[in-house]
């Protein structure tokens, strides 16, 4: 989902980039403008959303200037319908940097809230945090956006502000997986309980105001636990390489080699996929799924090069492992031939990587007993 952006232009060298979903946002927007003021309610309501992004971008902003002055570099800030969300190339293990990066972005609201309060006052409008009628109102409603994304932002359901902050504290007494499992758990509960509150009231009072408030908890749980498998599954591949779970009992053939005499030998191994290879190196890749095939279609007499990918990545032993995890989700590949250093020195199953590494966990601990 989160690779449906629009990549618009960068600020301080951050890419700054829009959810294709955000489309909807404006054109709600401004149907809604349309509904109560024609053509002059649409550019009020448009413009109003846009300037409430302005504002959710500087909150990021404030995230990432805090984060710079610990060498943490921002690579984007994506917008979303329901928010910004800036990506860090990592985050502090230390819980006073955590906290002090997580406050940033809050703190740039009330900053803004205290200089558009001294400089257009604030009038009490009873439509200062919704769209504003006339443009005399924007300032009430930029100023009640920015108390409101402050305050929302600091309550402590993670992968909140608020909820990073109490993350930090308890890293100050666990390790950093068992402190982010607490923080989303809670964030979760308070999440979830306020979006039964919302949906509760809704079918009680059928006022239709809170669905949004239901749905926007109902995602922050979701990012709690999207945001915890993340960090549980680099803490698992931390400190280990593609050599680590590189394999050298491979099998390997000359591309000539028929489907019947590769399957004889394969039947008395550990199912696994074929590489095939020459004097200069691997050729080609044959998937045990599709030697499978050919076998039932009665093609045991043709050459395992017919039934090959002859288009293949190759893994450096050298490389870190998480990473290289991440991208491999990505593609379709799922046999590599590694090297090291211009030497094959093995293969890599994706399927088998999860089993080998926590072999490495089990195995690791009586090593150092």
């Amino acid at each position: 989902m989160l690779r449906w952006s629009i990549a618009l232009f960068r600020v301080f060298g951050i890419r700054l980039e829009v959810h294709a979903t955000f489309v909807l946002l404006l054109v709600a927007a401004g149907w809604l403008g349309a509904s109560n003021g024609g053509a002059a309610g649409v550019v009020s309501s448009v413009s109003t959303v846009v300037l409430m992004f302005v504002i959710v971008v500087l909150h990021e902003l404030g995230h990432a200037f805090a984060a710079s002055r610990y060498g943490i570099r921002a690579s984007r800030i994506l917008l979303l319908p329901i928010g910004g969300m800036a990506e860090f190339d990592s985050i502090p293990r230390q819980p006073r940097r955590e906290i002090l990066i997580a406050l940033a972005g809050p703190a740039v609201n009330f900053l803004l809230a205290g200089l558009i309060a001294l400089f257009f006052g604030w009038s009490n409008s009873p439509s200062a945090a919704g769209t504003p009628a006339n443009w005399a109102e924007v300032p009430d409603t930029l100023l009640a956006v920015n108390l409101i994304m402050g305050t929302f932002n600091l309550l402590p359901a993670f992968p909140m502000d608020g909820g990073r902050v109490l993350r930090a504290l308890l890293g100050l007494r666990l390790d950093y997986l068992a402190a982010t499992r607490w923080a989303a758990r809670i964030g979760q509960t308070i999440a979830l309980t306020i979006a039964t509150a919302a949906v509760t009231y809704e079918l009680v009072a059928a006022d239709n105001g809170l669905w949004l408030l239901a749905v926007l908890f109902l995602f922050i749980a979701y990012g709690a636990e999207t945001e915890y498998r993340f960090v549980r599954n680099r803490e698992f591949y931390a400190g280990l390489i593609v050599a680590n779970v590189t394999r050298s009992d491979y099998l390997a053939f000359p591309p000539a080699t028929t489907v019947g005499a590769a399957f004889a030998t394969l039947r008395h191994t550990v199912s696994q996929d074929l590489l095939l290879i020459e004097a200069t190196g691997p050729v080609g890749l044959v998937p045990r799924s599709r030697l499978a095939a050919a076998l039932r279609a009665g093609r045991e007499h043709d050459p395992l090069s017919r039934h090959a990918d002859h288009e293949f990545s190759v893994l450096q032993a050298e490389w870190s492992l998480g990473p290289v995890v991440a991208d491999l989700a990505r593609g379709k590949q799922r046999f590599f031939p590694v090297y090291s250093y211009g030497r094959l020195i093995g293969v890599c199953d994706t399927g088998r990587i999860d089993e080998a590494v926590r072999l490495i966990h089990h195995i690791a601990p009586r090593r150092n007993r």
